[in-house]
């Protein structure tokens, strides 16, 4: 079965915002699904998109600045967009990102896309739990491309599939399915729950979400982070940034992905790691598969340690971590084993690794 493949990887781009003649290409000799394309403007203010053929596209402002927007390619195919001013006439979309912050379930925050939905765990939580919660990151599987975060909050028990998603993964204090933390002497050395959180932006093409996190002690070493995670639409794979305070010294960062008890199956490439994972709890969920991605440039070395497949990278005092990190469904429309599975992570890296490229000129 062929799986489509999607990611979305941020391109960066001058333009101004008088009739801009967008031109990009893809390099690498296969196809690319869904990948998002940013183009930053000298002039801000709302525009508006279009193809080759004149039709408006789906897209979105972050900030007032920078326009985002979605396009496939087929191999080493070049496609033209032109940038104008004004405000879209599309109607609302119902297939959508989406981010809230939830104080009715001790504070969680989530965000979603039309294929999967994430929740970081907040400082309710913390004071209910204590040292059974933490700064992983829980999924929740879905079979539908619509949102899902308000209705299944709203039925409360949302770990039996009522046919739209579920949450049948187990994130608790471990990392869960991509949670960060300083890498020391051959262990996690985690933050606690967020602590304070900031909606950048929640759609349509892209859901942002800024949490900050209270210092602790890692391994000797006072810490603290302000992590930032965007999640496009068309992509199971978050993106996290990742900035530490460690008071201008260099450390290691560590992403993982905890093995649960029972079959797992762990996955690697040269900048990827994978988990196919069968869970009992629920309904009967199936298979679980959650996977890391990371710049091959990050210089980021695989491994297995302290009950996680987990990537470590060293920093240089105040340089961002920065990788990819989500999850899929065997229930679910786009990933029925393993195999799919890892390639829809490998061409994801190969895509971050030959990036789109994004020329700007005058009309």
């Amino acid at each position: 079965m062929k799986t489509k493949i999607t990611i979305a990887i941020t391109m960066l781009v001058a333009a101004t915002i008088r009739a801009e003649q967008v031109s990009v290409t893809s390099d690498i000799d296969a196809p690319r699904a869904g990948e998002t394309i940013e183009v930053k403007l000298k002039t801000p203010g709302a525009v508006i998109v279009r193809d080759s053929a004149g039709k408006e596209i789906l897209s979105q402002m972050i900030g007032d600045d920078t326009v985002i927007f979605q396009a496939d390619f087929a191999p080493k195919e070049t496609k033209k967009f032109t940038v104008t001013p004004g405000k879209s006439s599309l109607p609302e979309p119902s297939v959508r990102t989406f981010a809230r912050f939830v104080p009715e379930r001790a504070d969680d925050f989530a965000w979603e896309n039309d294929r999967i939905a994430f929740r970081m765990y907040g400082p309710a939580l913390q004071k209910q739990d204590g040292d059974k919660t933490g700064s992983g990151v829980d999924v929740w599987c879905k079979h539908v491309r619509e949102p899902v975060i308000n209705s299944m909050y709203k039925r409360k028990n949302y770990h039996n599939d009522d046919g739209k998603g579920a949450d049948n993964y187990r994130a608790g204090p471990n990392r869960g399915c991509g949670g960060a933390a300083i890498w020391s002497d051959n262990k996690f050395w985690p933050s606690r729950c967020f602590k304070t959180w900031k909606l950048i932006a929640e759609g349509p093409v892209r859901a942002v979400v800024e949490l900050t996190y209270a210092p602790w002690n890692a391994n000797g070493l006072t810490v603290s982070e302000v992590k930032r995670v965007s999640l496009d639409l068309g992509s199971n794979l978050s993106r996290f940034e990742c900035h530490y305070d460690t008071g201008n010294q260099p450390v290691t960062a560590a992403a993982g992905l905890f093995i649960h008890s029972g079959a797992s199956i762990v996955a690697h490439g040269d900048s990827w790691a994978s988990l196919w994972e069968k869970f009992s709890e629920g309904d009967g969920p199936g298979f679980i598969p959650v996977g890391l991605v990371w710049p091959a440039t990050s210089d980021g070395k695989f491994g297995q340690a302290d009950g996680h497949a987990l990537v470590t990278t060293s920093l240089k005092a105040g340089e961002p971590f920065v990788y990819y990190a989500g999850a899929g469904w065997s229930k679910g429309p786009d990933f029925p084993d393993a195999a799919a599975w890892n390639a829809y992570l490998a061409a994801i890296a190969a895509h971050l690794n030959s990036p789109l490229r994004v020329t700007v000129t005058a009309d």
